[in-house]
């Protein structure tokens, strides 16, 4: 066999090369890249859970405990007569900040189809208290950022679940 003269690639062997790097590089971009509808999620799942702790040490302590929520963050508040104070001390009902902020939460109590909505940053928290019965009212939690939104529905027994 005879070399050719200036032996190299050809043109057509480095745009394969290219475009098959280019393949490999879109790929693992897709795949790093977090989805925001995934951690949203993940942080409406946690506010699920919390309210079933919360409702379990509402019993215990046979004092009302009320979720407060705005855009920055939600807390857990214990009620004793006119006196609020926020649950310290307490690693899971402890105070958090949503991440990323949110642009608009929503509580609806789906026995009277009320729904409360937050779109402002200073409005008021909403207010959703934990029971202290067994049976609990079924109300469902909205929760958006730009990018997503995400739907959590709370059934009698106070299990949360997403709403497709």
């Amino acid at each position: 066999m005879r070399g050719r003269p200036g032996a190299g690639f050809t043109l057509l062997e480095m745009m394969v090369v290219l475009v098959l790097i280019a393949l490999l590089a879109g790929a693992l971009t897709i795949s790093t890249r977090p989805d925001p509808r995934r951690a949203l999620l993940v942080q409406a799942q946690r506010v699920g859970l919390l309210m079933g702790v919360a409702a379990d040490e509402a019993r215990m302590r046979q004092e009302p405990i009320v979720w407060e929520a705005n855009l920055h963050g939600y807390r857990f508040v214990v009620e004793k007569g006119d006196d609020r104070s926020t649950i310290t001390g307490d690693d899971l009902l402890r105070e958090r900040a949503w991440d990323p902020a949110l642009t608009r939460l929503t509580v609806v109590d789906l026995a009277s189809g009320t729904a409360r909505t937050l779109v402002n940053a200073e409005a008021p928290p909403l207010r959703v208290n934990a029971a202290r019965e067994w049976v609990q009212p079924r109300w469902r939690l909205e929760l958006g950022t730009e990018l997503a939104s995400v739907t959590l529905e709370f059934d009698a027994y106070g299990h949360a679940g997403p709403v497709q």
